[in-house]
């Protein structure tokens, strides 16, 4: 009898991991759980889902899906418990949902669930191919069951939000540039910005790096949906949309989930009953977050100067501006950190080039070094990691600490996830700054375009 490798020993154990442990955790969460926010018990489960499906339904009987008084209406109608989810997106996400009330809200959260499941394995399959992850055949396995194991992925899906239909979008975007088809990918950026609007910095970013086709095509697509979505929809929505709905994004929002940089200094600077802030100033909060917010635009725009990129540096460059994106926009609920898995690829996929080249001796000056920076490196992607799923680990640890206030109330701690993302935003920049933060044989091939 042949003897299993060690190699093939830990594929078969993850692929039976996943098969009968993890997949069976999202089936549960999916059967059972994708609305039980509507037993009015504290859970989330389709907090999202609801507001999308609210709106759909307004639409489809020709009503102003963005009026928060008709949107409460029909919450109270429908028996659901009252809060601050709202529909808050371009019209796209309302029209496209549109077909799903044919069907109960529960059966359709249901089905929703198990799109984005799908939507999900697709995304990793398209961040592997784009970034030829796929080539790793003895992790791949691990990498996966790990993927599916990280919070933001199950929480996004769990609520019912549409964050894996716009990493599939991001991944699709890269994926197709890559492989020459700049107006496909810029169709799929493109509707990724009419979803919701923060991809649009990287249609900026696609502008700066003199990317005009692709550039051209999202500008056009947007154009495209924005013109059938007033045909659609009519100008009422819209009015409504760009005078009532985006000043109110703009407005601090202190939450523990919302862990985006205005997320941070509102737990700071607002008063609010999850933190003892430190001032009550929303001038000064607004301030900070704008200053802040145009210093990390900025700052990605400086290291990611007009040049003819390609390979390893473009990957690192497109990955610190989806690492912006919930960096800088307002509302970033910790859920939507789901897009950071495609900058946690990359980094794998340095680090594992990094360490071939190390192997063949390839890496140019000071080689003693270069393990240890290699190390620090993937220390700060651990970090990252951790931070960015500790919610989840501080709700179990809630019982244990409640009683100390200091700590359950302090901003600092409730804002790990915010962290975690500095940490990666920041482990991307002093790489791309680096001298030799790429050296010459470490650069992945890039197909002929």
């Amino acid at each position: 009898m042949k003897r299993l490798s060690p190699s093939r020993l830990l594929n078969i154990s993850m692929i039976l991991i996943f098969l009968l442990l993890v997949l069976p955790l999202y089936v549960n969460r999916g059967v059972s759980d994708s609305l039980d926010h509507a037993r009015d018990t504290g859970t989330v489960g389709g907090i999202d889902f609801k507001a999308y499906y609210i709106a759909a339904d307004l639409m489809r009987r020709g009503q102003d899906f963005y009026d928060v008084e008709l949107q409460t209406q029909e919450v109270l109608a429908q028996g659901l418990p009252l809060n601050q989810s709202f529909y808050i997106y371009p019209p796209l996400l309302a029209i496209a949902f549109v077909p799903l009330t044919a069907l109960s809200m529960q059966t359709a959260a249901q089905l929703w669930f198990f799109v984005n499941l799908t939507l999900y394995g697709l995304s990793l399959a398209v961040i592997s191919r784009a970034l030829r992850l796929d080539r790793l055949t003895r992790m791949l396995p691990l990498l996966w069951v790990l993927a599916f194991l990280f919070p933001p992925a199950l929480f996004t899906m769990y609520k019912g939000q549409v964050n894996i239909l716009l990493l599939l979008l991001l991944a699709l975007t890269y994926w197709l540039y890559r492989k020459g088809r700049e107006r496909m990918a810029g169709v799929a950026l493109g509707l990724a910005v009419m979803i919701k609007i923060v991809p649009l910095l990287l249609l900026l970013y696609f502008l700066w790096k003199r990317r005009y086709v692709l550039s051209l095509a999202a500008i056009c697509t947007i154009i495209a949906i924005g013109a059938l979505g007033l045909v659609i929809v009519g100008p009422g929505p819209h009015q409504t949309y760009i005078g009532e709905v985006i000043p109110l994004l703009a407005e601090p929002r202190p939450n523990p989930a919302n862990q985006s940089l205005g997320g941070f200094l509102s737990l700071l600077l607002v008063e609010n009953a999850y933190t003892d802030h430190v001032v009550h100033s929303p001038g000064l909060w607004k301030a900070l977050t704008w200053i802040f917010s145009l210093a990390f635009v900025l700052a990605a725009g400086a290291i990611t100067r007009p040049s003819r990129t390609e390979g390893l540096r473009m990957e690192l460059e497109v990955a610190l501006v989806i690492a912006t994106m919930p960096l800088v926009a307002n509302i970033a609920w910790v859920d939507m950190f789901v897009l950071l898995l495609f900058p946690y690829a990359v980094l794998l996929n340095y680090l594992l080039i990094w360490r071939d080249s190390e192997l063949t001796g390839r890496l140019g000056a000071h080689p003693d070094r270069r393990p240890r920076l290699r190390r620090a490196l993937l220390a700060c992607v651990c970090a990252s990691v951790v931070f960015v799923g500790s919610p989840r680990f501080l709700d179990l640890l809630a019982g244990f600490a409640g009683w100390q206030s200091w700590l359950t109330r302090n901003a600092l701690f409730l804002s790990l996830p915010f962290f975690g993302l500095l940490i990666l935003w920041m482990s991307l920049a002093l790489i791309l700054t680096s001298p030799k933060g790429i050296p010459s044989s470490c650069r992945s091939p890039v197909p002929a375009r």
